[in-house]
This record gives C-alpha cells, sequence and structure tokens, in this order.
C-alpha cells in the first residue's frame, strides 16, 4: 500500500506525523515502511532523503519510528534544501534567500540566484558609458549594456562630450575662456 502525503495535510511547523497501518488478512505479518523527502515536488529527481524500516504486526499494538535525522532542513522556506544528508543531495544554492533556488529568476544584485554557479546570467538591464576623465559623466554614445559595469571606469550616465577632460561636463559652468 502506497500512503502519500502532501501539503496542506502535514504541518511543516509541527514535526510530529501519525500514521495508522491496517493489516488487511492476507498481507505478511511484515510490513516494510519507506519514507521519502523530495524537494518542491515528487518527482524521483528531487528525492533528498529516504529511510525504509520493517515492521512486524505479529500482535496488534503500536509501534514509533522516530526519524530525526532526515534532510529536511529549509531555512529559507522556497521548497529547495540544502545538498547535504545521507545521500548528499539538494540544490539550494543559497538557503538564506528564499529567492535562491534553481530556476528562480536572476536578479542584477552580485549573486547567484538561479543556482547555476554563475551570477547575473541572462540579466541585461543598464547602459554603461565609459568615464575616461572620472567626472562622473560617460562618453555620449550607445554604451555598454550589461548588469554589473564592465569595469570601475564605466557610470551609467552618459552626456560628456570631451572625456578627455574632467573640467568639461554637462554640469559644469561655463566660462568665457574659450573651451
Amino acid at each position: 500500500a502506497l500512503v502519500e502525503f502532501k501539503e496542506p495535510q502535514f504541518d511543516s511547523n509541527d514535526p510530529v506525523l501519525n500514521v495508522a497501518v491496517f493489516r488487511k488478512a492476507d498481507w505478511a505479518r511484515d510490513v516494510e515502511i519507506t519514507v521519502r523527502v523530495f524537494e518542491n515536488g515528487c518527482r524521483a529527481e528531487q528525492l533528498v532523503d529516504e529511510r525504509k524500516r520493517t515492521f512486524s504486526f505479529a500482535s496488534a499494538g503500536r509501534q514509533e519510528w522516530l526519524l530525526e535525522d532526515l534532510h529536511t532542513a529549509d531555512e529559507d522556506g522556497d521548497g529547495f534544501v540544502p545538498p547535504g544528508g545521507p545521500m548528499n543531495r539538494g540544490t539550494d544554492c543559497d538557503d538564506l534567500r528564499e529567492a535562491a533556488f534553481p530556476g528562480a529568476p536572476e536578479l542584477c544584485n552580485g549573486r547567484d540566484d538561479n543556482c547555476d554557479g554563475q551570477m547575473e546570467t541572462g540579466v541585461v538591464n543598464k547602459a554603461w558609458y565609459l568615464d575616461g576623465d572620472r567626472d562622473g559623466f560617460g562618453l555620449n554614445g550607445p554604451g555598454t549594456e550589461a548588469c554589473d559595469p564592465p569595469s570601475e571606469l564605466y557610470v551609467e550616465v552618459d552626456g560628456d562630450c570631451n572625456d578627455a577632460r574632467a573640467d568639461i561636463h554637462p554640469n559644469i559652468v561655463e566660462k568665457c575662456n574659450g573651451s
């Protein structure tokens, strides 16, 4: 007999789960029970821990099985557990951030959000402009699109018509000096 427990039948705040097994007349006296822990679903590739135990029902009565060491720690509550446990499975790359798990959207934050081992893969949402004279304004032009600046010489503001001189930029007060 297969018994599955899914939300909301199991309260993750209360780790006690009582299961009643009633032996049918044609069953043997020994019953093997398997407890499986899955990550964010019940597909085989998401199995992170498993325990089996055989119970003998030679006589009626209550039998207990205390499973204290199942690999179920999900500190951020995103449905994914970090690698570890006896099976050394789990795919959460940062179990302290709910926004970090396999398949999460990658954000421009200097972190690996989707657990692919890389930061900002596929994220392009800013234009960066070369600021050679370090006046805070980059050269006019199309700029370089990236999540983070390509180097410390890039800024998010363009408009500098002369990037060789720091005293020439859009916020400078014009002087009658021929420049």
